[in-house]
């Protein structure tokens, strides 16, 4: 038996002993790492790892239908395909990024405004990079699913308006929340990159038309695929909302507005609610379903006509002689004008070293209350706000609504004005002159009223005094605290004798050859009266020595049908039309005529509504 050299025992002892350190150190780091990912990042790390397989995806709540009064919808929803990022999988946002820009064609600057709006959000709520996105984006993120996992699509309802720009002023149109409405009380619930309502209806109910989202929770894998269902939370759809338009006579008022400037209304006097409001020119909501081009919006918005105004509510101008109707329930209200009440038109008037012209440079004769509306004579009126003074006129036109927010249920309604010697005093800092009387007594100067509440106004007097408030909601399935359950109407004191002769002057107007002639309908007693506003005075315009359509006189037509049973109210606004008689009156009579044939088709039992609007689409 040999033995082994005692030199090689010793070498192989040392070695031993370095490999017993390097193991007892291996161990140790080991061991300090795995205290470290247990004890120490134990928590965090188990969240972490609970989220890269389970995602929350929300499941978006389709906001509410909206239909009109015969149940037929004017907006939908349709299905549509949003690309999302979920942030918590994103490996490196370089990367990430470029491939969004190259392959998706998003913008540097739409991205990272994107991520900056979703800064304050959880991590783990995914960013819409790309809205409503089509076959080629779609087989794109199918595409790369491997290589980029926090790329997804996710599925999102929008809007779908089905007539197009048919009712886009009173419907309204979505769109993403901005940082300014996040702050508000009105959207508390909403979170960024929600659609809410922006402007009509949408906006006004938009409480009501939005759903409540739902929420699943599913097992994802290595690449973002769903292995598996953990929860699912069911969405709840937005409450359908019925309005009180006619799909059929809102058709027929924009039809009359092609290719104009203005807006025409027709309204129930009987109880408020709006049959049709049309203002043109129009845009398309369908638009704003998805994120707009900023081509598009930029035309929209340097528009001279500008199209996204609704005209009905929202601008305010000079009355006209309209305003004559104002004056006549003020001078008889006053005891001003009587039976006996005649005053001779010789074509003008001289008054406060001023020559004040009628609508007829021979004049009128002498001239009733009834027959200075019916021929719309200015030298009756002028008379009468003499007497009367601006103070008087101010009280009983601000009883008529005119001035003031009618309260309809669209939000930007406009007050206009009615001016006195107060408001002259505070906003222009001098006094009130009594020549500024008489031109606000036939409806020019400084008075300026809505659309709306003109014919609100003529409502009132239609009926006998009941001064309504104009509305659109209809019905709903549910009720929300938005929803009104019943509408403020005031009874006016207004006289029937009052009323009647009011009323007899419009008929007259209409059916006797007066200035509103070309809104008769035989066998139909419709009562009119007719507006015509300078936007330049003739001394100016001679001055100016110009022509062009942007100097013509501005349109009006108000009046309701019939006689007896008022049951339709109509107002036509064109802006630089010409002679209301001429440009508004005709249009107001289509307008009648359309709403009595379409009554007798539905007594005769016609189904409502005729779809004709599809020519809209």
């Amino acid at each position: 038996m040999s033995l082994q050299p005692e030199p090689n025992k010793l070498l192989i002892q040392q070695r031993l002993n370095w490999l017993s350190v390097i193991v007892v150190l291996a161990f140790l780091t080991l061991g300090a790492r795995l205290w470290q990912l247990q004890i120490i990042q134990g928590s965090e790390l188990a969240l972490r790892a609970e989220r890269n397989r389970v995602r929350s995806i929300q499941v978006v709540a389709p906001r509410g239908t909206i239909s009109d009064r015969h149940n037929t919808p004017l907006v939908e929803n349709r299905p549509a395909f949003n690309i999302l990022l979920y942030r918590e999988s994103v490996k490196d946002l370089e990367t990430t990024s470029r491939f969004i820009e190259e392959k998706l064609h998003v913008s540097p600057d739409d991205l990272v405004a994107r991520l900056r709006r979703h800064k304050g959000t959880g991590l783990y709520r995914p960013v819409v990079i790309k809205e409503d996105v089509g076959i080629e984006d779609i087989s794109i993120v199918e595409a790369y699913k491997r290589d980029h996992p926090e790329i997804q699509l996710g599925p999102e309802p929008r809007r779908l308006y089905r007539y197009g720009s048919l009712a886009a002023h009173v419907l309204g149109y979505v769109g993403e929340v901005s940082d300014e409405e996040l702050s508000r009380e009105t959207f508390s619930n909403a979170k960024a990159g929600d659609l809410v309502g922006k402007s009509g209806v949408e906006r006004f109910y938009n409480q009501c038309l939005t759903g409540i989202d739902g929420k699943r929770q599913v097992l994802v894998d290595s690449i973002g695929r769903e292995v598996g269902l953990l929860s699912e939370e069911d969405s709840i759809v937005g409450d359908e909302l019925q309005l009180t338009l006619d799909l059929d006579l809102q058709l027929a008022a924009e039809n009359l507005l092609e290719d104009k400037v203005g807006t025409i209304i027709a309204m129930d006097p009987r109880n408020g609610e709006i049959l049709a409001m049309a203002s043109a020119p129009w845009f398309d909501p369908n638009s704003f379903s998805t994120r707009i081009s900023e081509q598009e919006w930029n035309l929209l918005i340097n528009d001279p006509n500008r199209p996204l105004q609704n005209r009905a509510i929202q601008n305010s101008y000079s009355p006209g002689s309209t305003f004559k109707l104002v004056m006549a329930l003020a001078g008889l209200s006053e005891a001003l004008v009587d039976e006996d009440t005649r005053v001779y038109c010789r074509g003008s008037l001289f008054l406060y070293n001023r020559v004040f012209h009628c609508s007829v440079h021979e004049g009128h004769g002498a001239v009733d209350l009834e027959t200075a509306i019916s021929r719309s004579c200015n030298v009756f009126f002028y008379e009468l706000g003499r007497k009367m003074g601006i103070s008087k006129i101010a009280r009983h036109a601000h009883s008529l609504g005119l001035g003031e927010r009618s309260g309809i249920d669209l939000p930007g309604e406009r007050s206009g004005l009615i001016p006195t010697p107060e408001w002259k005093q505070q906003i222009r800092r001098s006094k009130w002159f009594a020549g500024e009387t008489i031109s606000v007594s036939i409806g020019q100067g400084a008075v300026t009223i809505t659309p709306l509440q003109l014919v609100r106004a003529a409502s009132a007097i239609a009926s006998g005094g009941l001064l309504t408030t104009p509305h659109l909601f209809f019905r709903a399935e549910r009720l929300t605290p938005e929803m009104p359950l019943s509408r403020v109407s005031h009874q006016l004191a207004i006289a029937p004798e009052a009323s009647n002769r009011i009323r007899q002057g419009m008929w007259s107007s209409v059916n006797r050859w007066g200035t509103g002639h070309n809104a008769a309908i035989a066998g139909l007693d419709i009562c009119g009266k007719t507006g015509t506003v300078q936007v330049i005075g003739n001394e100016k315009r001679k001055e100016l020595q110009k022509e062009g359509p942007q100097f013509e006189d501005h349109s009006w037509f108000v009046g309701f049908a019939t006689r007896d049973a008022p049951e339709i109210a109509v107002v036509v606004f064109l802006e630089h039309g010409g002679k209301g008689g001429i440009a508004a009156a005709p249009l107001a009579r289509e307008i009648f005529r359309a709403y009595f044939e379409r009554k007798q088709e539905l007594n005769a039992g016609a189904p409502a509504p005729r779809l004709i609007a599809e020519a809209r689409r």
